[in-house]
């Protein structure tokens, strides 16, 4: 017979597993759709050096924090959509 108290704990452990994991892979996903969108906006843009090389910085630091635990790639690669959509 199953206890009670037991299966209580197992669902709370498996509810905060799923929560844990689920925006994670939400956030990968947010990580390669705004990638994808800068490197498409790059072959068009009308930039200057600086511009671009800023770009390719920020790109890079994004791409780094998506594949670190709790990274948040997020910042940098709005800060680079932001320039590429001046």
């Amino acid at each position: 017979m199953i206890d009670i108290r037991s299966a209580l704990v197992a669902t709370a452990f498996l509810g905060l597993t799923m929560g844990a994991v689920v925006p994670a892979s939400a956030q990968t996903e947010d990580c390669d759709t705004m990638i994808g969108q800068i490197n498409e906006l790059l072959k068009t843009a009308e930039l200057t050096d600086q511009e671009k090389e800023q770009v390719y910085q920020l790109r890079d630091q994004g791409m780094a924090e998506g594949t670190r635990a709790g990274g948040d790639c997020t910042s940098p690669l709005q800060e680079a959509l932001q320039i590429l959509q001046q």
